[in-house]
């Protein structure tokens, strides 16, 4: 099984893609980078780049809106880390076929900026980075597919899956052999792991299994360059990836059309914050544009969610003791927020405004009760009650960007220009120069120079 996940990164020639594949890699590419431009703003990933900074080292790859570079694993990482940080970035990308409707969560977030990162350093074309961008995460999304997903049990998958599409990255672009990207998949099952606890903790550390998979890939890969030696069979070993990583391995998953079907198309997120919350914010806006009202007009806010919603990290209280990281992931926030204030703009995801008296307030008079059927995981209706008895309400089913109703190319544009605007240090003509190379990225001999425009 090894040997034909490494044959398919390595020999799949760029021509076997479709326009549907290249127009999908380059929309990910595009929200990914964009949301490592406004993730560059969020606080809590100081410490690591400070801590970057002060290691050092040779200059091979850029921090995007940060300027200056560094060690290409560095740079992959911290690129990585700033991708996740409001969890706007596209998700995905999705199985299709026979594996349609698996979990696979935020691979983008890891393998677009390590592709960037190695490109950059290598000075690969545009062609050679989206097909290593389709292939990376093609295979990342396969080996999560071949598990029984569980947030309660599960690894965090954008440490192992994505330590997979990062490797898968990385060895394409700097030109592996095929025993020695079989090598690096087999140093990266001593390097990658993730617990889903932050998101429950809404901590920073959320961010840390893909960054860190950005890291891992780039790292195992320039170890097998080296001669550095791994495990023999990464998967099917007795003490492998399947055995060791997983509850319920379906290692035929991995194979299914492999080479036919390239899982690419990803979900494109329109508000900050996780997809869970995004219906109820929809939600909420509909009912926003109803009328004149105030916060202090509300009784309560009810939504009717899917049982499983209820004991979940989507549902816990929100204070003013919380971090940025836990209004990311809490339904009631992100309700409570959007009927306050509209839109959800980034600026609402950071202090002071997560901490706004009047804000806690109506979040603290939201609630989620489990009335709706277990069969619709997305579906929502939302009650807004007021004190003088009277009632609106909204209801909706899969989430705008979902592959089922995705999101139009005009508004991934714009999220890109919204996500570039935020960040303040890459002006608006240089961001202008890199969505117009983005656009065009199959042209482009060199993608160093979009590094370049996008270093701040």
């Amino acid at each position: 099984m090894i040997d034909r996940i490494v044959s398919h990164v390595l020999d799949t020639p760029y021509e076997k893609f479709g326009a549907a594949d290249v127009l999908a890699a380059k929309n990910r590419v595009l929200d990914t980078l964009g949301c490592a431009l406004s993730g560059s703003r969020v606080p809590s990933n100081a410490p690591l780049l400070d801590l970057v900074r002060r290691w050092g080292g040779a200059p091979e790859a850029t921090l995007l809106a940060q300027g200056g570079r560094v060690p290409l694993h560095h740079a992959a990482m911290v690129n990585s880390l700033q991708a996740r940080s409001f969890d706007f970035e596209v998700t995905g990308p999705e199985p299709e076929g026979a594996n349609k409707g698996k979990m696979v969560g935020h691979v983008g977030s890891t393998t677009e900026p390590t592709a960037l990162a190695v490109g950059e350093f290598h000075h690969v074309t545009g062609k050679d980075l989206i097909a290593a961008v389709i292939l990376g995460g093609d295979v990342a999304a396969r080996v999560s597919v071949s598990d029984t997903f569980s947030f309660d049990t599960s690894f965090e998958v954008c440490g192992t899956s994505n330590a997979f599409g990062a490797t898968a990255v990385a060895g394409r672009l700097m030109g592996l052999d095929h025993s020695q990207l079989r090598n690096a998949f087999g140093i990266l099952v001593n390097l990658m792991a993730g617990t889903f606890q932050g998101i429950w903790d809404g901590v920073p550390s959320f961010k840390l299994p893909g960054a860190m998979a950005a890291f891992n890939g780039v790292l195992a890969c320039e170890m097998a360059q080296k001669g550095f030696s791994g495990v023999r069979d990464p998967l099917l070993s007795p003490r492998g990836y399947f055995a060791m990583y997983t509850r319920d391995p379906q290692p035929e998953n991995m194979l299914v059309d492999l080479g036919e079907v390239f899982y690419v198309r990803g979900q494109h997120k329109l508000h900050p914050s996780c997809y869970g919350n995004h219906n109820p914010i929809e939600c909420a806006l509909e009912l926003r544009a109803k009328g004149e009202w105030k916060a202090d007009d509300i009784e309560s806010v009810v939504l009717d969610v899917p049982p499983h919603r209820i004991e979940h990290f989507l549902n816990q209280p929100f204070t003013a003791a919380d971090e940025q990281a836990k209004a990311l992931f809490n339904i009631p926030f992100g309700i409570a927020n959007a009927l306050l204030h509209g839109r959800p703009e980034l600026e609402h995801y950071l202090e002071p405004h997560i901490h706004e008296p009047e804000l806690l307030s109506l979040v603290s008079r939201v609630r989620l009760e489990p009335n709706m059927p277990g069969s619709k995981s997305h579906a929502n209706r939302l009650t807004v009650t007021f004190k003088d008895g009277e009632s609106i309400e909204a209801y909706r089913e899969d989430p705008i960007g979902w592959l089922d109703n995705p999101a139009p190319q005009s508004e991934i544009d714009a999220k890109f220009r919204r996500n570039a605007a935020f960040c303040r240090t890459v002006s608006e003509d240089r961001a202008e120069d890199a969505f117009r190379l983005m656009r065009t990225l199959e042209e482009c001999p060199d993608v160093a120079e979009l590094a370049t425009l996008l270093a701040g």
